[in-house]
């Protein structure tokens, strides 16, 4: 699940965590939301772009909700929307990115070189991620998850693990990211 606890609270694995799923759309994504907006803004970097990104998964969420009940998992079924969603964001963003290069081809901008190192690290960083997704999508979930706040018990429910398997999955994702980043720089493109 994606909520936290509450003052006085406690955290940890229900028997049956699918027990207290509710039936409305609306009870349902208002508990949620928050949790869904973390990982949107870990992706997307803007907590404007998070927001569109989660109404948008909002709304094929709601459209979907009466497959989703009768999915096996319900909160893996709403995750995934809300992931496409996000992956969808960031395409649209790529093409625009796009477009903006080719209109920077024309003219050079007035850049410092701070601007420029800050701008190489995102990217840097973006590719990584990108290479974890494509090598271990799994375990780049669990990074994306675990870097949004959530804790193991509830990665291991939203994806479908066990949270002892989603504690090692972000090791292993962490390493492997850490790798990629060390590597030198060889003048080819990543």
């Amino acid at each position: 699940m994606l909520n936290t606890p509450g003052p006085g609270e406690k955290r940890g694995l229900r028997a049956d965590p699918l027990g207290d799923l509710p039936a409305d759309f609306e009870a349902f994504f208002t508990r949620e939301n928050p949790g869904y907006l973390r990982y949107a803004q870990q992706r997307l970097r803007h907590r404007e772009d998070a927001q569109d990104a989660v109404q948008n998964a909002g709304a094929t969420l709601y459209k979907n909700w009466r497959r989703a009940l009768a999915s096996a998992d319900p909160q893996a079924f709403a995750f995934k929307i809300v992931k496409d969603a996000v992956v969808d964001l960031l395409r649209e963003r790529r093409r625009a990115e796009r477009k903006r290069q080719r209109v920077l081809a024309q003219r050079r901008p007035d850049t410092s070189q701070d601007e420029l190192d800050q701008l190489a690290e995102l990217d840097a960083l973006d590719w990584a991620m990108e290479e974890l997704a494509r090598a271990a999508p799994v375990q780049a979930d669990v990074v994306r998850l675990r870097q949004a706040g959530l804790s193991y018990p509830d990665i291991g429910r939203t994806l479908g693990i066990a949270h002892t398997t989603a504690r090692t999955y972000y090791s292993l994702g962490r390493r492997h990211l850490e790798y990629l980043l060390e590597q030198p720089d060889d003048g080819q493109t990543p």
